[in-house]
């Protein structure tokens, strides 16, 4: 049942059998609805995620009212709503599970202990903060200074996958560009 998140795991380092145990004991097994929310705009986050099957889906709402999408994870990757799951400040971001997915989940408090007890975990914690700035310096200054036409390009070669599993409107709102706009580009390559 556990078989994904242990390989994540180990994919990072040595772990003792023990230490993985522990890890592994944390993390309880949830399935989600399609649409189904996991901390929503003003919610404190209290919990981290690893995708087993499907896909989640990060975005806020900006002052015009319009959903941008700041981040997808797919199998096999991990997410929260970082900055409220740090800080433990209301979000401004929504969670929400795209498909019917099947997660590992651990509550902020038992993530730090793993954090401050097993070496690997904080290694795969770090690991998962550096991932988290880069793509937010990535989104922020790549993004902004790209045409419409390079940013579907980078999502092509980066993150194929998106382009057939997740609707264009939501890919749209993840470039920073209308729907029609992403079809008329879609069309040009």
């Amino acid at each position: 049942m556990y078989q994904e998140l242990e390989l994540y795991i180990k994919s990072h380092g040595k772990i003792e059998d023990k230490e993985l145990q522990l890890i592994i004991k944390a993390f309880k097994p949830i399935k989600t609805a399609r649409n189904e929310m996991l901390c929503n705009i003003g919610q404190v986050c209290k919990n981290f995620y690893f995708i087993k099957k499907g896909c989640l889906r990060l975005y806020e709402i900006d002052s015009k009212g319009n959903e941008v999408t700041g981040y997808f994870a797919l199998e096999n990757s991990i997410i929260s709503a970082n900055t409220s799951f740090i800080l433990q400040k209301p979000s401004r971001d929504c969670l929400v599970s795209l498909e019917p997915s099947e997660l590992f989940v651990i509550h902020r408090e038992d993530f730090f202990k793993l954090v401050d007890t097993v070496p690997l975990f904080a290694h795969v914690y770090h690991k998962f903060i550096e991932f988290a700035f880069i793509h937010s310096q990535m989104r922020i200054y790549s993004f902004l200074g790209m045409e419409g036409i390079d940013k579907l390009k980078w999502v092509m070669e980066h993150e194929p996958k998106l382009l057939s599993r997740i609707s264009s409107k939501l890919v749209a709102s993840y470039l920073g560009m209308t729907n029609s706009t992403l079809s008329k580009l879609r069309a040009k390559l």
